[in-house]
């Protein structure tokens, strides 16, 4: 037997006792299984259970003798021939496996943080980010200590990165001086819109790798955030935020001229 061609049919689908009995049953020819089981100092009843196995394969042919069983392998080329056929039709269900697949990756993770020290875990997130990032803000002046009281290292870490926020604030209930001056002051770009369609309570960030978190709170001023990772929800979000952004730019532009 040679032995150095066990990794090969191992590589193959071959157990190690079967890679065993397929080569020296190859030698032997038409063989009892005690005389495969002496030459690859394997027990008779599990040399016998692998030829059960690969027979069941297509491997093994049988024959029987004086009510004795002999027993055959396939020649290399007709098992190349088992191997290709088995490889065509893995290939042709493939894409019904990865389409199983695709749904668990593309399935949308959520997660839920509550009370104010999750601030902390939901702006360092950010400050991890590799692209600038995306807000439709609105914050109300009641939640504002309990905000920037936790806000202060991201900051911190975004200026670090050098990375930009941009943010569409809704005029109600605003400091519009106030936003700019710390436009200059956070390296950030805002625009506040006087009439905003959609009345938003919460703060919605959107950044990258494919995250969004909704930033609220409850009626006991209780910060609340859900995070949500998904690219598909990412990019409508992102298509929103550029539209209303790019239309209230054009307006800016157009009241100073």
């Amino acid at each position: 037997m040679n032995s150095d061609l066990i990794p090969t049919l191992q590589t193959y689908g071959f157990s190690d006792k079967e890679a065993k009995v397929y080569l020296v049953a190859l030698e032997l020819g038409s063989s009892p299984a005690s005389t495969i089981a002496r030459n690859t100092w394997i027990k008779r009843v599990t040399v016998y259970t692998i030829l059960k196995d690969l027979k069941i394969k297509g491997i093994v042919n049988t024959l029987q003798r004086k009510e004795i069983t002999y027993f055959s392998v396939v020649s290399p080329k007709i098992l190349l021939d088992l191997l290709e056929q088995k490889f065509l039709e893995f290939k042709e269900k493939a894409p019904e496996l990865l389409a199983l697949v695709e749904k668990i990756w593309t399935a949308p993770k959520i997660k839920y943080l509550e009370w104010i020290w999750w601030l902390e875990k939901l702006f360092a997130d950010f400050a991890n980010t590799t692209e600038d990032m995306r807000v439709i803000l609105w914050t109300p002046k009641t939640h504002k200590k309990s905000f920037t009281a936790h806000i202060w290292r991201y900051r911190l870490l975004r200026k670090k990165r050098w990375l930009i926020s941009r943010r569409i604030v809704t005029a109600d209930g605003t400091d519009i001086k106030k936003e700019l001056l710390d436009d200059k002051k956070y390296g950030r770009k805002t625009v506040v819109i006087q009439d905003f369609p959609l009345p938003i309570h919460a703060d919605i960030n959107i950044y990258w790798p494919g995250k969004i978190s909704v930033l609220f709170f409850d009626k006991n001023d209780v910060p609340n955030a859900i995070i949500i990772e998904n690219n598909e929800v990412y990019s409508t979000l992102v298509g929103i935020f550029e539209y209303i952004w790019k239309l209230n730019t054009v307006k800016t532009i157009k009241k100073k001229k």
